[in-house]
């Protein structure tokens, strides 16, 4: 039987997966028809401006949406307080961005407009959605994904498909789908109620600036670690590669939605855990079966990656398939590192978390330079898995310090060797009846390798 953490994280995952489940789905289906109207390069430089404004937004609002979330959590935390000062901060960042926007003009920067628009948005978007989301307005949360998305995909398709707006189409309809965002959740959550203006303090401010101060540094460098790749194509291979880099990622994007509506969820779970018993072996219990559910994941999709690809995407973009392998299990590892850094937030340590990112930015920019020119696109996704192993390696030891934390290696070993032999089969073999049963098979070997570590989230220990 269940225990009640178990039933409570389970429980926020469900509702979590109903917003990222919905909105994923309606951006994957969407892939299609940006591909049908965008050419390789449009939809590469689609994805540099995507890419820029996530690694601006944590930076130049000082992540403090992370701390607002971080604060909430605790017992004692006086949310108009905390919100009042968070939201108050917010728009003054928001403001100094503005006035960038004369600047960006004289330099005649054509896409400076939208890049500046998206980044204000994100950062509002960011606060809310931590806010809500520590308060328990889970549910609003889960739908404002939805809602977002289905605003993006309709706009979208009427700006790309039916105007022919191109890559101005498709940032216009990511703003007002940031827009519609701000006002669902502001409106929907009754936010007013938690802005007085009297309740902003300074000392709360500097509390919240001292947590969050040290993951601004972090988020570059996680940014360096994820996405230095798309820089490092676009100046060596070119935009049309990075187009079909980009196309590619949105396969691993799957387990990166399997793992988000886990984290949403467990960063609350986290929290009340540590607060509660450090030493608990919950934690062990939580990343094993993360394990589990990554590799059983990883594998399904490598079955099902060729003819996915061929109903996908273009003609035009189905060689992208071959890039994809690496970028799944660079996906893996990179929610792995996540995982634990979650529980460095958690136990408020946050300038702890960064070094083991110092040495992954470092790894990943190395092995961009030396991989990309050597194998073009494909180094790309090689040194993006081993940026994220070699982090994911060093917070698993650090962490150790502060929590109980005990992975079973056998069982990521076993997985990882499974994932090896079907990803040489995609190489290999030609698609048909002969592949699809070694796959298979392949994959009913890694859920029976992994199924004891999800039956023990069913069982009662003593922490």
């Amino acid at each position: 039987m269940a225990t009640q953490k178990t039933k409570k994280l389970l429980g926020n995952s469900a509702i979590f997966a109903v917003g990222n489940l919905g909105s994923k789905l309606i951006t994957f289906l969407m892939v299609p028809l940006f591909t049908k109207y965008l050419s390789t390069e449009q939809f590469g430089t689609v994805d540099l401006v995507t890419t820029t404004v996530n690694m601006l937004s944590p930076i130049v609002a000082l992540s403090i949406a992370d701390a607002v979330f971080r604060f909430l959590m605790d017992d004692e935390s006086d949310e108009q307080v905390i919100f009042t000062t968070g939201i108050t901060f917010t728009s003054l960042v928001a403001l100094i961005l503005l006035l960038i926007y004369p600047i960006l003009k004289i330099f005649q920067i054509n896409i400076g407009g939208y890049i500046l628009s998206y980044l204000v948005l994100v950062i509002f978007q960011a606060l809310l959605q931590n806010f809500i989301r520590a308060v328990g307005y889970v549910k609003l949360f889960a739908f404002n994904g939805i809602f977002s998305t289905f605003i993006m995909a309709a706009l979208g398709y009427y700006l790309i498909a039916v105007l022919h707006q191109g890559v101005d189409g498709y940032l216009l309809a990511m703003i007002i789908s940031a827009v519609s965002s701000v006002f669902l959740i502001f409106f929907g959550a009754r936010a007013w109620r938690f802005f007085k203006f009297k309740k902003y303090s300074r000392s709360v401010l500097r509390d919240l600036l001292k947590y969050s101060i040290p993951l601004i540094p972090n988020a570059f460098m996680w940014f360096f670690t994820n996405d230095a790749s798309r820089f490092f194509i676009v100046a060596i291979v070119g935009l049309s590669a990075n187009g079909l880099y980009a196309v590619a990622n949105k396969i691993p994007t799957i387990i990166n939605v399997l793992y988000n509506i886990f984290t949403q969820a467990w960063q609350i779970s986290a929290v009340e855990e540590y607060q509660n018993n450090p030493k608990s072996r919950f934690f062990s219990k939580i990343l094993n079966a993360n394990i589990a559910l990554s590799m059983i994941s990883l594998s399904g999709l490598l079955v099902i990656l060729k003819p996915l690809m061929k109903v996908f995407v273009a003609p035009s973009f189905y060689e992208s398939w071959k890039l994809v392998p690496l970028l799944l299990i660079a996906a893996v590892f990179a929610n792995f590192s996540s995982f634990i850094g979650t529980m460095y937030l958690a136990t408020k340590r946050t300038r702890a978390i960064m070094s083991s990112t110092v040495f992954g930015m470092i790894a990943n920019v190395l092995f961009n330079s030396i991989l990309i020119p050597g194998f073009g696109v494909q180094g790309a996704g090689l040194g993006a898995a081993l940026g994220f192993l070699l982090v994911a390696g060093l917070r698993y030891r650090d962490i150790q310090r502060y929590i109980f934390l005990k992975a079973n290696f056998n069982q990521l070993l076993l997985s990882l060797i499974g994932i090896a032999v079907m990803i040489e089969v995609n190489y290999f073999m030609q698609w048909g009846v002969m592949s699809s049963v070694i796959l298979l098979l392949i994959m009913f070997v890694e859920m029976i390798v992994n199924v004891r570590a999800l039956k023990a989230l069913g069982r009662e220990k003593k922490s």
